[in-house]
């Protein structure tokens, strides 16, 4: 009995023609791809609105609510670095009008800040908007009154945590010159003037072959402390440090390979981007104790990428 029961219901199932088949195919594809776009757009909602939060600060007045806002904020912007430059455009008192008084005010409070440049005022409806060039740092010095950094253009910075930067930190150098009146002003320094330049070449680099995982990430410190033979003439005057203490034997500033007999520039890159390309890293003292990458050696080898240095 139960086996022509069971038989009677298959009797009953329709059986689909390949017409209906095709539909039904087409109509599982285009749900599933309207469900896809649906988790994209919400995605990508949700993405403005937590950068949004970062970008505008909220100021109550009464019944009214003002606000400051900042656009075109680099992606490299920490919500720290965010937040210091909204207070410091609040600095003196609350917002209570949006009128060219208080624009002219923020401005002000805005030409104090060494992270900003070119800085632009103009009143929205409900904001303050505020629009200006943003320093990016590219090197960190710690000194006796605490960390700064320095730009590409050796413009010293206050600390901030910035996470999203390949910073570098420089040794070496003398820094009891380096206070917070430093802030703002631009380094004169040969031996920091020349880190700076060797950081920017890496920095070049990566972007042109190396873009999605940047070499300078692996890179912890440049030690100047050397400099033009300072300390020993027969010792690399550069070195290069990797986050895990692999010392890079960089040699001579840009430019003076010549002076010392040693590799040129880009035999130093090619071999540095060689050794990154073929281990996948910079970082091998863990794989065998005393590891170092010597550059200054001259060999016969090709540049990975033309112009290098421009």
């Amino acid at each position: 009995m139960a086996e022509k029961t069971k038989k009677s219901w298959f009797s009953f199932k329709k059986k689909l023609t390949k017409t209906e088949k095709k539909e039904r195919s087409k109509a599982f594809r285009n749900t599933v791809i309207i469900f896809a776009f649906i988790i994209v757009f919400v995605g990508i909602a949700t993405g403005f609105i937590f950068l949004e939060r970062f970008a505008k600060k909220q100021i109550k007045f009464g019944t009214q609510t003002l606000g400051l806002e900042l656009i075109n904020v680099p992606d490299w912007v920490s919500p720290e670095l965010q937040n210091k430059i909204l207070t410091t455009a609040e600095k003196g008192g609350l917002i209570f009008a949006l009128n060219e008084s208080m624009a002219r005010q923020v401005g002000e409070n805005l030409q104090s800040l060494a992270w900003l440049y070119d800085v632009k005022i103009t009143i929205g409806h409900t904001s303050i908007i505020v629009k200006a060039g943003y320093r990016k740092p590219v090197a960190l010095i710690n000194a006796d009154e605490g960390q700064f950094y320095l730009d590409s253009q050796l413009v010293v910075l206050d600390y901030v945590p910035v996470s999203k930067l390949p910073i570098i930190e420089i040794t070496g150098v003398p820094t009891n010159r380096l206070t917070s009146r430093s802030v703002a002003t631009k380094w004169q320094s040969e031996d920091v003037d020349a880190a700076i330049e060797l950081i920017d070449l890496l920095d070049k680099m990566d972007k042109q072959i190396t873009s999605k995982k940047p070499l300078l990430a692996e890179i912890k410190s440049i030690d100047m402390s050397n400099y033009n033979g300072r300390r020993t003439a027969s010792q690399p005057h550069i070195l290069f440090y990797a986050k895990d203490g692999t010392e890079i034997r960089w040699g001579a500033k840009k430019g003076d390979w010549s002076r010392n007999l040693e590799a040129r520039d880009e035999e130093k890159l090619t071999i540095l981007y060689n050794t990154y390309k073929e281990l996948g890293t910079i970082q091998i003292r863990a794989a065998q104790k005393g590891s170092f990458i010597d550059l200054t050696r001259p060999q016969t080898l090709s540049l990975p990428i033309d112009k290098y240095n421009k």
